[in-house]
């Protein structure tokens, strides 16, 4: 097992496969900011008004850009992760750039809206607006399953025996003959 040091003074054990599957999650996170910010980079208005997609100077650093907030998020996620006090500054900090995240997001899915031609601009608008009330449906619905979920694990140091029940008592099952 190895121990992968994230601050000076936390450090969080990893098993090899595990470290593999954080570091493949923090590679794709990051990877996926970077492509995010380097196409809206390359959005502009055509010459005959349409959006277009072109090549930009600016592409690979807002993709530079967008690689190290994938991986920074992760970073703060981990720290986090590995502080057990709630209130920990290493939790604000994460929560303080999972908002600047949202309203990034936000803004990087509305600003391709400048370049659409003002007489569809209703009907991509309308399209968003349905888009958000179902992404945010399903954001629910996989929240409240996972605390749906959560609430029926048993908890560090119980147990599914009975109270009073001894740890070692083992049941015979034996298949009767059903008449």
């Amino acid at each position: 097992m190895t121990v992968v040091k994230i601050a000076a003074p936390v450090s969080v054990p990893i098993s090899p496969i595990g470290g593999l599957f954080l570091r493949l999650v923090s590679w794709s996170t990051a990877a996926g900011f970077a492509g995010m910010l380097g196409t809206l980079a390359c959005l502009s208005r055509g010459v005959t008004g349409k959006l277009v997609i072109s090549l930009s100077p600016w592409i690979l650093p807002w993709a530079v850009l967008g690689f190290v907030a994938g991986l920074y998020f992760w970073h703060l996620l981990w720290r986090a992760e590995a502080e057990k006090n709630p209130q920990a500054p290493a939790r604000r900090r994460l929560i303080q750039y999972s908002i600047f995240l949202g309203i990034g997001a936000f803004v990087s899915f509305v600003y391709p809206i400048r370049f659409v031609d003002p007489i569809r601009r209703t009907e991509v608008l309308l399209g968003l607006g349905m888009a958000i009330v179902v992404l945010s449906f399903m954001g629910w619905l996989i929240l409240t399953t996972i605390r749906w979920v959560s609430a029926n694990e048993l908890k560090d140091g119980e147990s599914e025996l009975p109270e009073g029940s001894p740890q070692g008592t083992s049941v015979r099952i034996s298949k009767k003959p059903s008449h």
